[in-house]
């Protein structure tokens, strides 16, 4: 039923997603992503000059959207674009751009220590790596090599060890691995968390531009944030760039946090099967996305799925916390939407290109329902309560 409802109601948003280049092949996808993998996405400084941050601007522009695009919202250190009518925003969707990263120890020694959660795996693990520090009024390599991580149980120590350039002290070290596509769509490499939820946002505001005259008339404003800092140690507090959105602006209607999925874990989604789905992040220690959001999630689901089959998948396994950890408390948490990955904060990070597409698909059918595109629903499912 909302399918059939924003079907109707929206008739340009179907044709968007079919003519939109990049949601029909993975080919014309890839080199929007990898140009987002390419990127130097450091917590803490993903939105610096030389970081990914204009970036993403840049895609925004060449996607339709470069009048909407905010390269920083107030001080918060996050890029926005903005789609609809003027005023405050009625749903605010975040993606966060930065990635695992590691501040260093010892200069000497080459010692780093984590600002994310450390998912390295037990024994001796290698790979490929960057320093990044501020210098010359933008961020830049200062040196390239090897992130060396030692782990026995509980003790654990990771270490970089350059070979082009020499640490500093200042630098902030991040994972580097050239990415790969093989022939069956399969993405593998690094900085997947979070580029894949970066690019289903990008892709899925493309095809809303397309209805923004819609959500004019509707008095509604869709807030897309890329945000900065979501990284952080599992035992702290974490997602400082999105906290600060809610010092910055008024609570909007609903948030949908757009973040990759673990797939590796019991009960979760799969490689190849769309876009995944939760209804709570942390077994409840994050958020939870109230039960109208998840009946809509459910039925529009059956709905997208029968006309486009295999967008759109539940996750009824665990889900990681996100940014939605700090959002929560500011505004109701709609949706948790992320592609499936493997292998999360590792060097050998892996996904389905047809996922992100899925998933550009689901969000923009999903944000057409949360932005009252067709009216009819919003009692239904309550969606302005």
């Amino acid at each position: 039923m909302p399918y059939a409802a924003l079907f109707h109601a929206a008739p340009d948003l179907p044709v968007a997603l079919a003519d939109l280049p990049a949601l029909r092949s993975d080919e014309a996808a890839w080199p929007l992503l990898l140009r987002l993998l390419d990127a130097h996405a450091p917590s803490g400084g993903a939105n610096l000059p030389g970081a990914i941050g204009g970036v993403i601007g840049v895609l925004a522009g060449e996607l339709g959207l470069g009048a909407g695009w905010i390269p920083e919202l107030g001080s918060t250190g996050n890029a926005a674009l903005a789609l609809g009518a003027d005023g405050p925003a009625s749903v605010v969707v975040v993606a966060h751009m930065d990635r695992p990263s590691f501040r260093v120890r010892s200069v000497e020694s080459g010692d780093l220590f984590p600002i994310c959660a450390n998912r390295f795996p037990q024994g001796e693990y290698r790979t490929g790596a960057k320093a990044l520090r501020f210098a010359h009024g933008r961020l830049d390599v200062g040196a390239r090599g090897m992130i060396v991580s030692r782990r026995e149980g509980e003790r654990e120590t990771v270490t970089f060890e350059a070979a082009d350039g020499a640490l500093a002290w200042q630098d902030t070290v991040v994972m580097d691995v050239d990415p790969a596509l093989d022939a069956a769509g399969s993405v593998s490499g690094t900085g997947l968390d979070n580029a894949l939820g970066v690019l289903t946002a990008l892709l899925a505001a493309s095809a809303l531009a397309r209805v923004e005259d819609a959500l004019r008339d509707c008095g509604e404003r869709l807030l897309v944030i890329f945000s900065d800092q979501e990284e952080g140690p599992p035992e702290a507090f974490f997602g400082h760039g999105a906290a600060r959105l809610t010092h910055t602006l008024p609570p909007p209607r609903g948030v949908v946090v757009v973040d990759a999925h673990s797939a590796d874990l019991p009960d979760g989604p799969r490689l190849g099967a769309g876009v995944s789905f939760g209804a709570a992040s942390g077994r409840g220690r994050g958020s939870i996305v109230p039960p109208n959001y998840h009946a809509l999630a459910l039925d529009l689901a059956a709905g997208v799925n029968h006309a486009r089959p295999g967008t759109v998948q539940p996750n009824t396994g665990y889900l990681s916390r996100s940014d939605d950890l700090a959002l929560a408390r500011w505004a109701k948490i709609m949706a948790l939407i992320g592609p499936p990955m493997l292998h999360a904060h590792t060097g050998h990070e892996a996904a389905r290109l047809a996922d992100v597409r899925a998933g550009a698909v689901w969000l923009a059918w999903f944000l057409a329902a949360a932005l009252s595109l067709a009216p009819g629903l919003n009692a239904r499912y309550a969606l302005r309560a």
